[in-house]
C-alpha cells in the first residue's frame, strides 16, 4: 500500500507570537504526537500527560522542557527548535498554538486540541502576560479587567487567529478542530473534564495514543500529573531552568492556579451579558455551552 503523504498547512499565521512557516520544512515522522490549544488552556498540562504515557513514567513535566517544547513561536528562533525534535528518536510530542489549518496534517500522527472556558483562559492569560519580561502584547491587557476583556470580545484580524488571545481567536481555533473532527486520528478535550475526573482523562488519553498500560501506572501518571505536584516541581527546578528564567519573571509562576471561575468579582453583568451575546454570535448553543463546560462533544 503507498504512504500517504502529509497535507500542507492551508494558511499562514505570521504574528508577534506565531509564525507557522516551520510547519512548510519540518518533517513529521509516524507516530508523532501534536498538542494543539490555544494559549492557557491546559497546553502544559497535556503535554505532561502525554509524555508520561509515551514513556509509561509518572512525572514527566520535569523534564518536558528537555522533550517538547513550542515549535512554531515567532519570537524565537525556532531553527534549534526543529533540530531538537530531529534529534529525537522516540515517539515525540509536539507544542503548537496554531489552528489545524496553519499546521500539516498527517493520518499517522495524532493531534489533540484542548479548550476551556474561554473567560478563565483570558485571565489566566493575564497573569501569564504580566508575568513575561519582555513586552509582547502587554498593550492587549490592560490593568483595569473590564477594558482588557472589552479587548478580548472583539474583532480579531485574520492572522492573529493564531495567538488565541481573544474570544474569537478561541472560536477559530475550537471551528477549525471541530471541521476536522471526521479524522480518527484527531482528539478534542476540555480542560474541565481534566479537572472534574483526571483518572479517566489519563485512561481515554492512553486509548487514544493507541497505548496499553496497566492501572497501577496509570494511577500513579494521575498522581503525578495533579496541579499541586506539578507546580511544586516547577519551583523546584526554576533556579536550574534558564529559558524559563529569561523569559518569566517569576519561572515558577508560570502554574499560577487551575482553578475556574476567575472571574468572578472582577466583571461585571453587562461584561459577562456581552460575553454571552458575543458567544452566540459565534457559535451555536450547544458548542457554545460546551467550549464554556466541556462534557460530551456535540455532533
Amino acid at each position: 500500500m503507498a504512504l500517504r503523504a502529509p497535507s500542507k498547512k492551508s494558511s499562514e499565521y505570521r504574528t508577534i507570537l506565531t509564525d507557522n512557516r516551520i510547519w512548510d520544512t519540518f518533517a513529521l515522522r509516524k507516530g508523532d504526537v501534536i498538542v494543539a490549544t490555544p494559549p492557557k488552556c491546559g497546553t502544559t498540562w497535556t503535554q505532561a500527560l502525554v509524555l508520561s504515557l509515551l514513556f509509561e513514567k509518572p512525572g514527566m513535566d520535569k523534564v518536558m522542557n528537555d522533550l517538547s517544547v513550542w515549535l512554531d513561536p515567532a519570537f524565537r528562533d525556532q531553527l534549534p527548535i526543529a533540530r531538537m525534535f530531529e534529534a529525537q528518536n522516540h515517539r515525540r510530542c509536539i507544542k503548537t498554538h496554531t489552528p489545524f489549518d496553519g499546521i500539516p496534517y498527517d493520518p499517522d500522527c495524532t493531534y489533540i486540541a484542548v479548550y476551556r472556558h474561554p473567560i478563565d483562559a483570558h485571565f489566566s492569560m493575564r497573569r501569564h502576560v504580566a508575568n513575561l519580561q519582555e513586552d509582547l502584547i502587554q498593550d492587549r491587557f490592560p490593568d483595569e479587567p473590564s477594558a482588557s476583556f472589552a479587548l478580548f470580545l472583539g474583532a480579531t484580524d485574520r492572522e492573529e487567529m493564531a495567538d488565541g488571545i481573544t474570544l474569537e481567536a478561541i472560536v477559530h481555533h475550537f471551528k477549525s478542530f471541530k471541521s476536522n473532527i471526521q479524522h480518527s486520528n484527531i482528539h478534542i478535550f476540555h480542560y474541565a473534564d481534566m479537572r472534574r475526573d483526571l483518572l479517566s482523562h489519563t485512561r481515554k488519553l492512553a486509548s487514544v495514543l493507541g497505548l496499553e498500560i496497566d492501572d497501577d501506572t496509570l494511577v500513579a501518571i494521575k498522581d503525578s500529573m495533579q496541579f499541586e505536584s506539578m507546580q511544586a516541581n516547577a519551583r523546584a527546578s526554576a533556579r536550574e531552568d534558564t529559558q524559563r528564567s529569561a523569559t518569566f519573571k517569576d519561572p515558577a509562576a508560570f502554574f499560577d492556579s487551575a482553578s475556574s471561575g476567575k472571574w468572578e468579582g472582577k466583571l461585571s453583568e453587562n461584561d459577562l451579558r456581552v460575553f454571552h451575546e458575543r458567544l452566540a454570535e459565534l457559535l451555536p448553543e450547544n458548542e457554545a455551552r460546551w467550549l464554556q463546560s466541556g462534557g460530551e462533544l456535540p455532533a
